[in-house]
C-alpha cells in the first residue's frame, strides 16, 4: 500500500511541476521542452554555464520567430527579439506592461519595496519623488563633488599603481567611495583603506544576484512561494539592512535635527517625507537638453494625475529600500562598466590612443582648469566610446516587464498574440547587442559604430544598455558621468596596457548576473 500511495504522490507532484509545460505549444511559440523545476536552465544551475550563455543559444536558434518561450525554473515567460515589439512592450504599449516581475514583492521584503520592484500607482509615485536628484542641476553640483574625489583618487591610485592591477577591485572601491559621496552624503574609505567596513558591506550588497545560493532562492520560490516565505530567506542579508537604516534614517534625522542640507538623494528623501508625499512639479524633473548623449536613454514623463499618495510616507522601510536599490544599482553598473571598458582599451591601443588625443584636446581648451561638466559631455568620441562598451558587455543582460492589462501584440505576416494579465515578457538585452543583423561583427570593439556618420542606422530598440520607455534605468546619466570623469582622468595621466595575466577574452560567472568570472589584471603606465 505504502509503494502505490508513494508512487501516487510523486505521480502528482510530477504533474504538478509540469503544468505548464505546454504552455507555448498551445499558443503556437516555439520554446525547448523544459525539465521539471530548473526549466530551461539546467547548465545554469548546475553552473556549467552563465545566464548570458544558455540565453544565447537558445535565441540564435528561435530568433526568426520575433518571440520565443523560455522556461525560467517553474515560469513560463516570453523573450521577444524583434526591435519593433521591444517598442511595443517598453514604449507604445507601456501602460499594459508598467510592471517588472511580481516576484520581487515578495522574494525580499527590503527589494520588494524599492523603485524597481514597486508597481502601478505607487511606482509612478516613487519614480516622481526621486527624479529631481537627477535633474541637470543636481548632476552639476555632484559633478563638482565628483571632480574634487578624482583628484583625490588620482593621488592615492599613484601609490598602488605598481605592476598589475586588478581594476575590479580598484574601480569598485572608487564606485563605493564616490556613491556614497555623491548619493548618500557620508564620505567613504573604501579606496584609501584596504581592508574598509564599508567597502565589506559594500561586497554583501553585490551578492545579491550573483551568487549560487541566490540562484537556490529563486529557484526555490519559483517551486512554491509559501514554502519559500515559510523559510524566512531574504536575498538581502541583515548587515546590509542595518548599514542601509543607519546611511539613510539616522542621517536623515541627524539632518533634520542640525539643520544640514547636502544635495543628494538623503535630502530629497527627506523633504518628500516631510511634505508629506506632495509630489514636484513636472518642470522639476531631469533637462534632457544637456545629459542627452548616445550611451543615455530618453527620459518620459510619467506623471501621475493622482492629488493623495498610496504610499506609506512613514514607513521607515520604504526609504531604505530605495537608498539600497541606487547604492547597488550605481555600484554594479559602473564598476561592471569600467572594469570592461579599460579591458578594451588596453586590447585596442588605437581607441585607446584617439580618445587620448580627445582628452588632450580638451585639457588645451581648459587652459590648466580641471574638465567642466560641460566639456566632459560634449566629448563626442568619449561618448562612443562608453556608448560602444555597454553594448559589448550591457550591465542588464536582460530586462523584463509583467503585463497588467491583457493585449494582442502583432507579430507581422498576419499573425498575433494575446498576452494575459500576469504573464512575463522579457528582453535579451546581451543576445540583441550581439546580433549581427544589428551590429555588423558584433564581437568587435568598435566606438565608430556610434559616430554621427554611423549612428542614425541604429535601429530603435535594439540598443538598451539601460532600457528603454518610462521605465528605463532612472540613475543611467549618473552612472555615465561618473564613468567618463574616471575614465578622462585616467587616460591623461596613464596608458593602459595587457599584461602576461590578462585573460585573453572575458566570460560571465554562471548565475543570474552579468558579472564577469575572469580576474581582470592591467597595467597604468604613467604617461610624460
Amino acid at each position: 500500500m505504502f509503494f502505490f500511495i508513494s508512487i501516487a504522490v510523486v505521480y502528482v507532484l510530477y504533474k504538478w511541476l509540469t503544468r505548464n509545460d505546454e504552455f507555448f505549444l498551445k499558443r503556437g511559440i516555439p520554446y525547448e521542452k523544459p525539465l521539471p523545476i530548473v526549466g530551461n536552465l539546467l547548465e545554469l544551475v548546475l553552473q556549467r554555464k552563465s545566464f548570458v550563455d544558455v540565453i544565447q543559444r537558445i535565441y540564435v536558434k528561435n530568433k526568426r520567430s520575433k518571440i520565443f518561450g523560455l522556461f525560467s525554473f517553474t515560469q513560463a515567460g516570453y523573450m521577444i527579439t524583434d526591435p519593433e515589439l521591444i517598442k511595443s512592450v517598453m514604449i507604445r504599449d507601456f501602460d499594459h506592461f508598467v510592471n517588472h516581475d511580481q516576484c520581487f514583492n515578495s522574494i525580499d521584503k527590503m527589494f520588494g519595496k524599492s523603485l524597481f520592484a514597486l508597481q502601478n500607482q505607487q511606482w509612478r509615485e516613487m519614480r516622481m519623488i526621486l527624479s529631481p536628484i537627477f535633474s541637470s542641476a543636481n548632476m552639476k553640483i555632484m559633478f563638482d563633488l565628483l571632480s574634487h574625489y578624482a583628484d583625490d583618487f588620482l593621488i592615492e591610485f599613484k601609490r598602488k599603481a605598481v605592476g598589475d592591477v586588478d581594476v575590479f577591485d580598484l574601480f569598485s572601491r572608487y564606485t563605493a567611495d564616490v556613491t556614497s559621496t555623491a548619493v548618500l552624503g557620508f564620505e567613504g574609505d573604501c579606496v584609501k583603506n584596504d581592508n574598509s567596513e564599508i567597502y565589506k558591506i559594500v561586497k554583501s550588497m553585490k551578492e545579491v544576484f550573483n551568487t549560487f545560493s541566490s540562484m537556490l532562492k529563486f529557484l526555490l520560490f519559483g517551486i512554491s512561494s509559501r514554502l519559500y516565505a515559510a523559510s524566512g530567506v531574504q536575498l538581502v542579508n541583515k548587515n546590509v539592512i542595518a548599514f542601509l537604516r543607519i546611511v539613510t534614517i539616522d542621517a536623515m534625522r541627524d539632518r533634520e535635527q542640525n539643520h544640514i542640507s547636502r544635495p543628494d538623494v538623503i535630502q530629497l528623501l527627506l523633504e518628500v517625507r516631510k511634505a508629506k508625499g506632495n509630489r514636484r512639479s513636472q518642470d522639476e524633473e531631469i533637462n534632457d537638453d544637456e545629459l542627452q548623449n548616445f550611451s543615455a536613454h530618453k527620459e518620459f514623463n510619467v506623471s501621475t494625475n493622482k492629488t493623495t499618495s498610496t504610499l506609506d510616507m512613514t514607513d521607515d522601510d520604504l526609504w531604505v529600500a530605495q537608498t539600497f536599490l541606487l547604492f547597488i544599482a550605481g555600484f554594479h553598473t559602473t564598476t561592471h562598466l569600467l572594469q570592461t571598458l579599460t579591458y578594451e582599451l588596453a586590447k585596442n591601443q588605437d581607441v585607446q590612443q584617439e580618445l587620448y588625443e580627445e582628452i588632450q584636446d580638451v585639457l588645451v581648451l581648459m587652459c590648466g582648469k580641471p574638465v567642466t561638466f560641460e566639456a566632459l559631455h560634449k566629448m563626442k568620441f568619449m561618448d562612443c566610446v562608453i556608448s560602444e562598451g555597454l553594448r559589448v558587455y550591457p550591465p542588464a543582460v536582460q530586462v523584463d516587464r509583467f503585463c497588467n492589462k491583457p493585449i494582442t501584440l502583432d507579430l507581422g505576416n498576419g499573425k498575433s498574440l494575446h498576452i494575459t494579465k500576469g504573464q512575463p515578457i522579457a528582453v535579451p538585452v546581451y543576445s540583441i547587442h550581439h546580433d549581427p543583423e544589428h551590429f555588423p561583427n558584433p564581437e568587435k570593439f568598435d566606438p565608430n559604430r556610434f559616430n554621427d556618420e554611423n549612428k542614425s542606422s541604429i535601429v530603435v530598440g535594439s540598443y538598451i544598455p539601460f532600457g528603454i520607455g518610462p521605465r528605463a534605468c532612472m540613475g543611467s546619466r549618473f552612472a555615465l558621468m561618473k564613468s567618463k570623469l574616471i575614465v578622462f582622468h585616467l587616460l591623461a595621466n596613464y596608458k593602459i596596457k595587457m599584461t602576461d595575466t590578462t585573460p585573453k577574452k572575458l566570460t560571465f560567472n554562471p548565475d543570474l548576473s552579468s558579472s564577469v568570472k575572469e580576474k581582470v589584471y592591467l597595467k597604468f603606465v604613467a604617461r610624460n
